[in-house]
């Protein structure tokens, strides 16, 4: 049992990569951040290309506005910080607008790209991008010398040389920023534009020998060590790029890994590394970490037990810090930080959608809403004023009027403030990525929210009862087997059953679990749930319903659209996912014991069988399914965390019907394409993903992203900036057959 259990784990959910963010600063659109007057542009912003650090570089200049200020105040316009790829841009366009600024760097002008290795291949994507300002690149593919003699004369082209200083906080005091220098000096300014880059402080082994003097964190000349033994520790390209310089200079090189196997670099690195280890000079060592750096060797702990390897010169690449903490003592938000205020905002959305949910839903504990509208708070007595507004809107017989006995049900404001935020965020959403994918998902989800979720429960079929459709012939067979009249509910039928029509069993569970059967709605339920899905979702996924239709995705691609960064991640957040599967199987037992309860109701089994549905569904106050998943899971924190945990908590974590779909797209066709080769391991498309799924860490193994969690919503391939990705189909073999026509990026 703990066996299969393990193995269905695995199979569904625990397979996938796993990989976490990098904590970045949080950076808008225009550059600004959380502290007025302090722009971040460059890599910070989660974008490492050379164009883009240009293109940003040269617009945050470009829209300063300049203020007059005082001589005798000192303050100049604008400092910029770093004299990197988006320094130099930043500081050309600066001078061409003639406006006065400092321009500081803690060591040498373009100094990441002067600690590459000599020779090291420099690719300028995207090839189709013309970054904005003077300062630009010629050619596609450029060397590291080609590159720093085409930006260096560019830059002294237009007189300019940055002032060494080193940087500890810039503070905000009356008004102004004071940029605050190890050196014991400051400067005074009204803007301040951070261009420092990624590259913090190098990451450590942290083991004994690490501070040696042939121990280095950068190669500058592969031939000083030809005929040598050399370690390269790392897995990424940097380490595979100093491995091949050092063996192609003549050293003999051993590639140190933690991993099993490369999966982070680049295709043509992973691949000259392996053909490269075939001949002597270069060996690879996976499975393996440093635990101590000696003089003349090191020692590695392998699966084999400790192993000491030849070291003349020891290269720990394994990657920089971004410098967080300088971003931290200047006031930045950092991306996933959380402070006392989040706590207390986090505190008041769940206090106020505790109250908003127990205000829409009676009949559950605490009773809010029924002591709520026993007091005449809204909207009780609204269907009395609007009668007494007259005409028609008294005349059960028009639109109007058949809106009477909707008004006076909190369910109608709720779906129709619901539906007004899907449609007026779903067009942000269009704005912010108007790729043609995008553009026909969002339209698609405001319509079937607009009109099958909204106008067809609260209005068309009102309205329809009141014109007497519904009192005989077909019309009454069709509704009293869809919409069984009940006494002391306004509107005369159950017309909220209609929500049935769109949203599938077990997310609602209504029409099912009902004190009789409803064999109408038994029957669509079967279709939607056991033959209509699965084979959509064989063919387009699990998006082709999350992504498409649900209401909740609806939201969640709309109102939850700029909080999709949030999504917790990694290895540990991937066991949450079995919520929904454990809500599954609630919802399947109690499926079961209801129809058994039906088919023998004065059987023990029957009676038996009803008491456990009973149980389950209604229970315990707090504690039982109505309550526990229907309205505080998929409400009060489905909705609640959006602005803190991203739009798709309850979708991830506790769907129910996610969780039947997730299985269903276990066999589907659907996957996300990756060019592998196009990769720069940027990590944009992992880090918007609000499913939480590691998408860079499909891309950069080459293999098409198959996580049963992903729902289409199309962010991850739209966002990615060198164009990376694109859904598509396989076939049995797993070979891609096809490419979606319908584009998600522009």
């Amino acid at each position: 049992m703990r066996k299969g259990l393990t193995s269905f784990a695995r199979w569904l959910h625990l397979q996938w990569p796993a990989g976490s963010v990098e904590a970045l600063p949080e950076v808008a659109s225009d550059f600004s951040t959380s502290v007025p007057g302090l722009s971040i542009v460059g890599d910070l912003t989660g974008t490492p290309l050379l164009k883009f650090a240009l293109d940003s570089g040269t617009k945050v200049v470009r829209d300063i506005v300049v203020e007059p200020t005082a001589a005798e105040a000192k303050v100049v316009p604008l400092v910029i910080i770093g004299a990197g790829v988006a320094g130099c841009a930043a500081a050309v366009e600066a001078k061409r607008r003639g406006i006065e600024f400092r321009w500081l760097e803690r060591s040498r002008l373009l100094d990441t790209l002067e600690n590459f290795p000599v020779g090291k291949p420099i690719f300028s994507e995207p090839e189709t991008m013309q970054p904005a300002g003077e300062l630009q690149l010629s050619g596609d593919a450029l060397y590291r010398e080609g590159l720093l003699d085409q930006l260096k004369e560019q830059v002294a082209a237009h007189g300019l040389d940055p002032i060494q200083r080193t940087v500890d906080s810039v503070e905000r005091v009356g008004g102004k920023l004071q940029v605050k220098c190890e050196e014991g000096d400051s400067f005074v300014a009204d803007r301040v534009v951070v261009a420092v880059g990624r590259g913090g402080e190098h990451r450590r082994l942290d083991v004994a020998g690490e501070e040696l003097g042939h121990v280095s964190n950068r190669l500058h000349d592969p031939a000083d060590f030809s005929g040598q033994p050399v370690v390269v520790v790392g897995g990424g390209d940097s380490a595979c790029e100093a491995a091949l310089a050092l063996a192609a200079a003549g050293a003999e090189v051993t590639l140190v890994h933690r991993g099993e196997d490369l999966v982070t670099p680049k295709q043509g690195n992973q691949s000259d590394v392996r053909r490269r280890s075939q001949r002597p000079g270069l060996s690879l060592q996976y499975r393996s970490t440093v635990s101590h750096i000696g003089t003349e060797s090191i020692t590695v702990e392998t699966p084999g037990g400790p192993i000491d390897i030849a070291a003349r010169g020891v290269f720990v690449l394994i990657g920089r810090e971004a410098p967080v903490d300088f971003l931290r003592r200047s006031g930045v938000a950092i991306r996933g930080e959380w402070t006392w205020r989040s706590w207390l905002s986090l505190a008041f959305v769940m206090v106020f959608f505790t109250l908003l949910y127990h205000w829409k839903r009676t009949g559950v504990w605490p009773p809010i809403g029924e002591w709520w509208s026993d007091h005449g708070g809204f909207p009780a007595g609204v269907d009395g004023w609007w009668q007494s507004l007259g005409g028609q809107f008294s005349d059960g017989t028009t639109l109007l009027g058949a809106l009477t006995t909707s008004v006076s049900q909190a369910g109608f404001w709720y779906s129709l403030v619901y539906t007004l935020l899907v449609l007026i965020f779903g067009l942000r959403r269009i704005r912010r990525r108007p790729a043609p994918y995008i553009r026909r998902q969002t339209w698609c989800l405001v319509a079937i929210q607009a009109f099958p979720l909204f106008l067809l429960p609260y209005l068309i079929l009102p309205w329809l009862g009141n014109l007497g459709f519904f009192d005989a012939g077909w019309g009454k067979t069709v509704a009293d087997s869809l919409f069984p009249l009940q006494e002391g509910y306004a509107p005369g039928r159950e017309y909220w059953r209609a929500f049935g029509l769109i949203l599938a069993w077990p997310l609602f569970f209504w029409n099912l679990f009902t004190e009789q059967p409803l064999m109408a709605w038994l029957i669509i339920s079967a279709l939607q749930t056991f033959v209509l899905l699965p084979l959509a979702i064989r063919r387009w996924g699990k998006g082709v319903y999350c992504g498409w239709i649900c209401s909740c995705g609806a939201l969640a691609e709309t109102l939850g659209d700029h909080h999709r960064h949030k999504m917790p991640r990694g290895r540990w957040t991937q066991y949450l996912n079995f919520v929904g599967q454990f809500l599954l199987l609630l919802c399947l037992i109690m499926l079961l014991a209801r129809l058994w309860s039906w088919s023998a109701p004065t059987t023990a089994a029957g009676i038996w069988c009803h008491s456990l549905y009973q149980g389950i569904l209604h229970g315990i106050p707090l504690l039982s399914y109505e309550w526990t998943a229907d309205l505080f899971l998929s409400g009060i924190l489905g909705v609640g965390l959006y602005w803190h945990f991203s739009g798709r908590v309850w979708c991830r974590f506790a769907c129910p019907l996610a969780a039947l779909m997730n299985i269903y797209s276990r066999f589907s066709r659907f996957r996300i394409i990756s060019d592998k080769k196009r990769c720069i391991s940027c990590n944009v498309c992992t880090e918007i993903c609000h499913q939480g799924i590691d998408v860079m860490g499909f891309a950069r193994r080459g293999i098409p992203m198959e996580d049963p969690q992903c729902v289409r919503c199309g962010a991850c391939v739209h966002d990615c900036p060198t164009r990376v990705l694109r859904f598509g189909e396989v076939d049995g073999d797993g070979r891609v057959v096809r490419f979606d026509s319908l584009e998600a990026t522009i």
